[in-house]
Parts: structure tokens; sequence; C-alpha cells
């Protein structure tokens, strides 16, 4: 088995001007958590399983609704999160959050829902006085490494993974100037 990851990562430091834009479409956004009244909207695009353990850990999940479904989604995380398409967890510090596992319903992408998604989870990180918050994206979805900079993302950092039957070589670029390294770590 083979397999080559490149993961471009994206952060965005605070307190920077959040670019102002608007999805094309009528949406409402919403963050989701453990006692949200409205948390069950989630439950119809992912899984129990999936989700659940997520609340559990405390993490949040920001929503653009439209007609009462959700539309376009991405989970937030103060604590480290596995990254399946590298077998490591990335480990944010004290004073920043990841974003994580991102989706727009197809007949719903193109609208700007992604980068309005992004818009709340910078505008709560900002409230919550955070320093800094990550993302990743594998560097061939060009569409959602558009929408990250949209919302006013720099990639600073490119990960390299590779992998063969049961050998793994990772490695991290340097970051660009005045960003700190991404932290990862096992998983266990």
């Amino acid at each position: 088995m083979k397999s080559k990851v490149e993961l471009c990562l994206y952060d965005f430091v605070h307190p920077t001007k959040i670019p102002n834009f608007e999805p094309k479409i009528e949406s409402t956004t919403l963050i989701l958590d453990r006692n949200s009244p409205e948390n069950k909207l989630i439950y119809e695009v992912q899984e129990k399983s999936v989700i659940d353990p997520r609340f559990d850990r405390g993490e949040k999940c920001y929503v653009a609704i439209i007609n009462k479904r959700v539309t376009s989604y991405i989970w937030s995380s103060r604590g480290s999160v596995g990254v399946d398409e590298i077998n490591m967890a990335i480990k944010p510090s004290a004073n920043e959050v990841y974003l994580y596992d991102a989706f727009t319903i197809e007949k719903w992408r193109g609208n700007n829902l992604y980068p309005t998604v992004l818009k709340l989870a910078l505008e709560t990180a900002e409230k919550e006085k955070l320093k800094r918050s990550l993302i990743f994206v594998e560097h061939k979805n060009l569409a959602s490494r558009k929408g990250v900079s949209k919302a006013g993302f720099e990639q600073f950092q490119t990960l390299f993974y590779k992998r063969f039957l049961f050998f793994s070589s990772t490695k991290l670029s340097d970051p660009i100037e005045n960003h700190n390294s991404a932290k990862f770590i096992g998983i266990k």
C-alpha cells in the first residue's frame, strides 16, 4: 500500500481584521454544541458515532442553514485531533483552535457558505481572545484552499507525508516568517 499526502497548513493570527463578505444565498449561521437546542440539525448530515464523541470533548460545530437544513459545516477543537490522512494528531496550544472536517453539500457549493462558516469560527475565536486559528487542506483540494484564503487564512507551512506498506515518513516545512510551527503528535 502506497500513499502520498501534501497538506497545506493555514493560520489566522488574532486579532486581525476578518474579511467582510456575505453568502450569495440567504442563509443563517449557528454555533452548535452539546447543549444547543438546534444541535439535532448536524445529525441529519453526519453520523451519531462521529458527532457524539466530538460534543463529549466540548467541540463546536459551525453551520450554515438553508430551509432548516445544514448546508455547510466545520468543526472546531481546542484539544488534540487525529488527522487520518497522516496518521498523526494536531495539538493546538492553549491559545489556539483547530478547525477541521469541513463540508458543503454539493448543491449549495459556490455560494460562499464555506467561507461564511469559517468567518463565524474566526469571530468566535476573537471573542474567546485566542491568538490563532489553524486549518489544514489537502494541496489538491483547490476549492477548499480558495475558501480558506477568502476567509483570511494564510498558508504558513506544508506537511508532506509518504507511506509505503508499514513505513512512513513525514516532512514539515519551516513556517513562514513570524508564524509558529504547527505541533503534531502520534496517535495513540
